[in-house]
């Protein structure tokens, strides 16, 4: 059975899908949940408070896929490769409105800077420990590009960022295949 919270947070995130941030309120989440106004600002103090409250969320979630990857001893490259798609894919990719989804990113910028921000550095130190871990093997060469672990795991983190952000409905896994095949023919032991 889902906790008081749960139903909460499942409600908030869709009304916020449905609505937009600027539109949902507590009263649309309390009358979608049939829970309480009262009870929700028990919980959650304000719209914005509840709005990190689903965003934080969905990290943690994501949390235990880079978990898997952090202790991963699988091919780098595929693992990689399905950690951006599914960091591209993002919390609001479900949203079928392109306005609704630009509302959403704009209210993430806005008031969940911090999580953001925590979250893409998490991924990035996960990337550069499993970069690290491929150079010791000599699996990995860095040389060629002149990039260190830090900065080729920032790059593979920030390459394909504009597809999160991106209000397009186009799909660009493709992109993320591509880009993903040259880094590693770039940094191939093997390769001239």
């Amino acid at each position: 059975m889902q906790s008081t919270t749960d139903k909460i947070l499942t409600t908030a995130m869709e009304c916020f899908f449905q609505h937009g941030y600027g539109t949902s309120n507590i009263s649309m989440v309390s009358r979608y949940a049939g829970i309480s106004r009262v009870t929700i600002h028990k919980q959650f103090k304000s719209k914005e408070v509840l709005f990190r409250a689903v965003v934080e969320q969905h990290f943690q979630q994501n949390n235990i896929l880079i978990d898997r990857y952090n202790v991963s001893e699988e091919n780098f490259w595929p693992e990689t490769n399905t950690l951006i798609i599914q960091r591209c894919e993002g919390l609001f990719n479900d949203v079928s409105s392109s306005l609704i989804r630009a509302d959403l990113l704009h209210a993430g910028q806005e008031f969940c800077k911090d999580l953001i921000e925590k979250e893409e550095n998490l991924i990035k130190k996960s990337i550069q420990t499993r970069i690290e871990k491929e150079v010791a093997a000599k699996r990995l060469n860095l040389s060629k590009v002149k990039l260190s672990a830090e900065a080729l795991a920032e790059a593979l983190h920030f390459a394909p960022f504009g597809i999160t952000v991106s209000v397009s409905a186009q799909n660009n896994i493709a992109f993320v295949n591509n880009l993903m095949a040259i880094f590693k023919a770039a940094t191939s032991p093997d390769s001239p």
